[in-house]
């Protein structure tokens, strides 16, 4: 045996599996028959609070009968012919379809549990729940999370019990792996989930243009790491994914709330793994915590950039930035030096700023939209609809040479737009080294004072000395 000291055997440890999952499907049809099913909209719990109360609990009911049929027949056979560890490891993918759904729902069916705690709990003690009674409806909505968990030290227990030589325990030590990372993987959704709901709840700081609620529904959200193309800085942000845009915010510094960031509109964005876009420009760079998240992320920025792209309808919430037929002697082409690119990590991805709309460089763009009137005026009179391809806008711009020769030349509005984030990039970083200088000078000129304060004390006191020598 594996474990020749335990006092359970093999047998026993199946046979208390089956028993266990056996328990947990009644709990669930009593959950369903009893209490759930019987919930009606009322005047304060309408059709939409239900839905996240029941969430998708009848599928894994459902599913979770079929499992303990089939489980009481796998043990039917004798003991050397059984593979309960094959049998666990070809439900992995549906029982990852329906808990990682379950667990996605589950914060808002909480929200709606403390939200209508009161009515509810009166509704559970009138089908005979123990008071109080919303405690029994908090914790039936928690059992299929907490048994996906037990699901890992189940199956160790039987590989403890197991001959090494079975031919169900390579599955069963398997088995183990995948349903500890799935349990991992559900409890980092009901997390995110959680946070998620929590942003779209409170207010967020610094907020621009129409509440966040006309964005529509969010499709994917997690905490990352940004890096803009050619910065040394990395900031962590909140990124979260609406069908439109891609918003980013920032935490508090004590925590305490979310400030607004920017909007990154999907038109014409490009998203790559990194190592598949070192040489790209106007990106910016994201790292995600782990391997899974950044394929997350991967997928749903190119099933829905390809969504939009595919189809005819307008982004909402991006502002019109067409061609400008005049332009400020301030608006200067830059050429910067960027900085050599460090290896990257598995955990980043690169988002191509493809489009002008970035509210990211909202102090850029504002300068940008204050010569648009004339181009918006003549749109509107054009009953044709203008099609914006902001890397084929062009626009005059006017730069010095280092000879002292102007000359005007056509560029394209990204190009600009770039040109000058980096220009006031620069800046940004000049006007540190001369706040740094500054500080510096200020200290050193308080230590001079110092210094200057010690002589003059010293001197003075001589001369008292000297004074009073010479008077006696």
């Amino acid at each position: 045996m594996h474990n020749c000291c335990s006092f359970l055997s093999y047998a026993q440890v199946v046979q208390n599996i089956v028993q266990t999952e056996t328990e947990y499907c009644k709990e669930l049809q009593t959950l369903l028959s009893t209490y759930l099913r019987a919930l009606q909209p009322t005047d304060r719990l309408n059709v939409s609070d239900i839905s996240h109360i029941m969430g998708n609990l009848e599928e894994i009911s459902s599913f979770q009968q079929t499992l303990v049929h089939s489980l009481e027949e796998s043990v039917k056979v004798p003991e050397s012919q059984q593979r309960i560890g094959g049998f666990f490891l070809s439900l992995v993918p549906q029982m990852r379809s329906l808990y990682v759904t379950y667990c996605s729902n589950h914060p808002s069916a909480v929200n709606v549990l403390t939200q209508h705690s009161e009515e509810l709990g009166e509704f559970m003690e009138s089908k005979g729940a123990n008071s109080p009674g919303i405690l029994t409806l908090t914790t039936g909505l928690s059992k299929p999370f907490l048994r996906l968990e037990k699901y890992p030290t189940l199956l160790k227990e039987m590989e403890r019990h197991m001959e090494t030589l079975h031919p169900d325990y390579p599955d069963i030590q398997k088995s183990m792996t995948v349903f500890k990372n799935l349990s991992a993987q559900c409890q980092e959704v009901r997390k995110r989930k959680e946070l998620e709901l929590q942003i779209l709840m409170e207010s967020i700081r610094g907020w621009e243009g129409e509440g966040m609620k006309t964005l529509g529904s969010v499709l994917y959200m997690s905490q990352v790491l940004i890096q803009n193309h050619g910065a040394e800085e990395k900031n962590e942000r909140y990124l979260l994914l609406f069908p439109h845009v891609l918003l980013m915010l920032s935490a508090s510094p004590r925590m305490s709330g979310f400030i607004y960031q920017g909007k990154l509109p999907l038109t014409g964005m490009t998203v790559n793994k990194i190592e598949d876009s070192d040489t790209t420009k106007n990106r910016i760079q994201v790292i995600c915590n782990n391997q899974q998240d950044l394929q997350d992320w991967v997928d749903h920025l190119h099933r829905q950039t390809k969504r939009i792209s595919t189809s005819n309808l307008k982004p909402q919430n991006v502002p019109c930035h067409t061609d400008l037929s005049k332009s400020p002697k301030s608006m200067k082409k830059l050429l910067p030096k960027r900085k050599s690119e460090r290896k990257p990590s598995d955990e980043e991805f690169a988002v191509r700023k493809s489009t002008v709309a970035l509210e990211e460089d909202a102090q850029i763009l504002k300068v940008i939209e204050a010569y648009c009137t004339s181009a918006k005026t003549r749109q509107t009179l054009n009953s044709r609809p203008h099609m914006l391809f902001p890397e084929e806008e062009k626009i005059i711009v006017e730069e010095t040479k280092s000879n002292g020769q102007t000359v005007i030349e056509e560029r394209s509005l990204v190009d600009t737009v770039y040109a000058l984030r980096d220009e006031v990039q620069e800046l940004k970083q000049d006007n540190k080294r001369m706040k740094r200088t500054l500080e510096e000078e200020q200290k050193a000129r308080k230590e001079l004072e110092k210094i200057v304060r010690k002589v003059l004390k010293s001197r003075l006191f001589f001369c008292v000395r000297t004074e009073a020598t010479l008077t006696f």
